[in-house]
């Protein structure tokens, strides 16, 4: 007996896989680590401004994923700015690695949601 999937459930079981593999690291390495609200609402806002703004002619999809790692980026450069502006003048290394693994938070979050936003992109 064969099994014949159509591309949209391809796709679907793609995303679940992907989804599967990404939160299995987290929660093997420690799962709260990974979450930080701030981060979180920078991407949403960023991503649905941005695919507001962009060119009409890409699809939703294709902007929400390019918004959102754009905003990645952007949240990561405000972090780190505010790091380096904290660090020369009150320096604490106990405070260090947990700054800048908050810092990569929005960047972890976009490429995350660029990854599964390719599913929807035709």
């Amino acid at each position: 007996m064969s099994i014949k999937l159509s591309e949209g459930n391809l796709k679907s079981l793609g995303v679940f896989i992907a989804a599967l593999t990404i939160l299995g690291t987290m929660i093997s390495l420690d799962i709260s680590a990974y979450f930080h609200l701030e981060a979180a609402l920078l991407i949403v806002g960023g991503t649905t401004s941005y695919s507001l703004i962009v060119n009409k002619k890409k699809s939703m999809a294709h902007r929400i994923g390019e918004g959102a790692v754009f905003f990645g980026w952007l949240g990561l450069l405000i972090a780190g700015t505010y790091i380096a502006y904290n660090g020369f003048y009150s320096f604490r290394p106990n405070e260090l690695g947990a700054a800048v693994a908050y810092s990569m938070h929005p960047l972890l979050y976009g490429y995350i949601i660029q990854f599964l936003s390719l599913a929807f992109d035709d």
